[in-house]
């Protein structure tokens, strides 16, 4: 935001000479970048430009200032806190395209929106299917994180992500085997075992292709999969008394050294809003297993 203050103070003094004697840039309302609205006083008196014109200003500024790159990326915002919002939720699907975007070293905009029926009216008409992650690049909207992705792949190559294609299976099932576990509500639920077959079967791999799915360094394989792998920690952990069996080494390091990293840290959610959001998706228990 104050980014967005500095910027539209410079977009004002430039376009209108009348405004170069503002002492002070006070916002009245907070949303995304293709929302602003801003009313400037000027000598004492308020001044108040329509929200469009406002908006491209910002954006051409802010373009400038970063190479002409004008990403926003809109996630789950916490429950409760309205549409837009400043307060992140617990997608793991979302987290996994701030992190690319965080590792890429692209400059973006953060914009959370709540689910269920409080989308706004203005994401609804870019983003009909209302489902985040939902990433915009300039005028161009694309959504689902696969296809965000390959996006951001394609468009911004200097820092690249990309897992090989024979690799970009491994792991693939463990969300699966995660959620079908913690829905089943029982802690002896046959899915359990295919849980630890799906997490066994990585952290083979990992011992003899790792530390990371395909070799010495992280690539978008691992940022999918390391949201998944938190939530299903924290929230079997909390619901079924379920933690990685200890001899699972490979995968135990894996987790470490990725959730280590800035761009997790950075993203991340608080682990009491994890187990909460699981438990309204599922309609859990207080407890599964005490």
């Amino acid at each position: 935001m104050l980014l967005h203050r500095a910027l539209l103070t410079r977009a004002f003094t430039a376009i209108c000479p009348l405004f170069t004697n503002i002492n002070k840039f006070q916002t009245f309302t907070r949303e995304s970048s293709t929302r602003l609205a801003f009313r400037v006083p000027v000598q004492g008196a308020r001044a108040g430009f329509p929200e469009t014109y406002v908006a491209r200003t910002a954006r051409t500024f802010a373009m400038a200032t970063h190479g002409g790159v004008d990403l926003e990326a809109y996630g789950k915002a916490k429950s409760g806190s309205g549409s837009p919002s400043k307060e992140r939720g617990d997608c793991p699907f979302s987290q996994r395209i701030y992190i690319e975007l965080e590792e890429k070293k692209l400059p973006y905009v953060s914009t959370y929106i709540e689910e269920g029926d409080n989308k706004p009216d203005w994401f609804m008409k870019k983003n009909p299917s209302g489902l985040m992650p939902v990433l915009r690049d300039g005028d161009e909207w694309i959504q689902d994180s696969d296809k965000i992705a390959e996006h951001l792949e394609k468009k911004y190559p200097e820092v690249l992500l990309a897992t090989p294609q024979e690799l970009k299976k491994v792991g693939a099932n463990i969300f699966q085997a995660f959620t079908n576990y913690l829905k089943s509500k029982n802690a002896d639920d046959p899915s359990k075992e295919e849980l630890l077959k799906e997490l066994a079967a990585l952290d083979e791999h990992l011992k003899t292709k790792g530390p990371y799915i395909a070799g010495k360094n992280p690539t978008d394989s691992d940022y999918a999969l390391i949201p998944k792998l938190h939530h299903m920690r924290v929230a079997l952990a909390h619901y079924m008394n379920f933690k990685i069996p200890a001899d699972l080494t490979a995968l135990h390091k894996y987790i470490e050294l990725l959730e280590s990293r800035p761009s997790f840290q950075k993203t991340n959610s608080p682990d009491e809003m994890i187990i909460q959001g699981w438990q309204k998706k599922f309609s859990l228990p207080d407890r599964v297993v005490e």
